[in-house]
């Protein structure tokens, strides 16, 4: 039988979480807002971390100038990655301000937010900018500097040795040969190998004593 719930909606196969969540989904300017706040703050992420690659790359390139040009590389993607974050939190953005003009009259304060976005996405893409040419400047460098000779590419990583080790097989003719058939045999030498750990001084209990009783506590007068 139908609830009147389901009668009024319409829908009778959406469950009651994702009929709510359909109906209070909020305005539609929020969503693609938040998705492009993701996007802006993915880009932040990969910028600071080829900043920092290209920090300690300029430190170690006279000494491993292989080792540098490969991380300049990872740095160049690590910058396309956040280049395409920007390309689609500017697409996001271009979604909110189509709902800004689809209903101007419950997105009052939304132009402020998207004003601020869309700034925030210019100066990433200038940081973009200047990060990939500090990134090609470097690798320039590197690169000429191994053709000339003036910096020494490091000797290639040795392999670590490979340790194998060796399955050892129990001897089976002996071990049948000393395998006892009972098995109160066979605990019976681990039994008597066995080791009672001493009990400290300060824990062991005086015996008690079955001669005699012990004299009372008070002296009795006999008088």
């Amino acid at each position: 039988m139908r609830s009147n719930h389901a009668q009024a909606t319409g829908d009778t196969h959406a469950p009651r979480g994702k009929r709510r969540r359909r109906d209070d989904g909020g305005p539609a300017w929020f969503r693609p807002y938040c998705r492009a706040q993701r996007a802006i703050n993915a880009s932040i992420r990969l910028i600071g971390t080829t900043l920092r690659t290209v920090a300690k790359t300029e430190r170690c390139a006279h000494r491993r100038p292989i080792h540098a040009s490969r991380r300049l590389q990872e740095a160049g993607n690590l910058l396309v990655h956040a280049s395409s974050q920007l390309v689609r939190a500017a697409k996001e953005l271009v979604e909110v301000n189509a709902c800004i003009a689809h209903e101007p009259d419950r997105t009052s304060g939304v132009p402020r937010l998207l004003a601020q976005a869309t700034e925030h996405c210019a100066e990433l893409t200038e940081w973009v900018e200047d990060a990939s040419g500090n990134v090609l400047d470097l690798q320039e460098e590197v690169l000429l500097g191994l053709e000339t000779g003036i910096l020494v590419p490091e000797p290639p990583a040795g392999r670590r040795p490979r340790i194998i080790l060796a399955p050892r097989p129990v001897p089976i003719r002996a071990f049948l040969r000393l395998r006892q058939a009972r098995v109160i045999d066979r605990i019976a030498p681990l039994l008597r190998r066995r080791r009672h750990t001493p009990r400290p001084a300060a824990v062991r209990v005086p015996r008690r004593c079955l001669r005699g009783r012990a004299p009372p506590l008070v002296s009795i007068s006999l008088s």
